[in-house]
């Protein structure tokens, strides 16, 4: 799962609308569109206003994306190679 399905799923969980995520968050429904759709990276700042609009924290947000970028890391490099990357 990437950023934007996981910011898609946390506001559709809280049954709100790009348009009411926007307007909570104060950034426009076109940006909320572009990110969950992966068109437009996630900015901290932004992050930060959807995570609390959302009632959350910018971690879960991207918690996800950052595993899946570990596993890839872990795939590539040989055993205990990616013992300071990733943990």
């Amino acid at each position: 799962m990437n950023i934007g399905e996981n910011v898609r799923l946390r506001r559709l969980a809280k049954r709100m609308s790009q348009e009411q995520l926007a307007e909570k968050a104060n950034i426009s429904a076109t940006m909320i569109s572009y990110i969950e759709k992966g068109l437009k990276p996630l900015s901290l700042k932004t992050g930060y206003l959807i995570a609390k609009a959302l009632d959350c924290k910018i971690d879960d947000l991207i918690e996800t994306e950052c595993q899946f970028v570990a596993q890839k890391i872990e795939q590539q490099c040989p055993s205990g190679a990616t013992q300071n990357i990733v943990g």
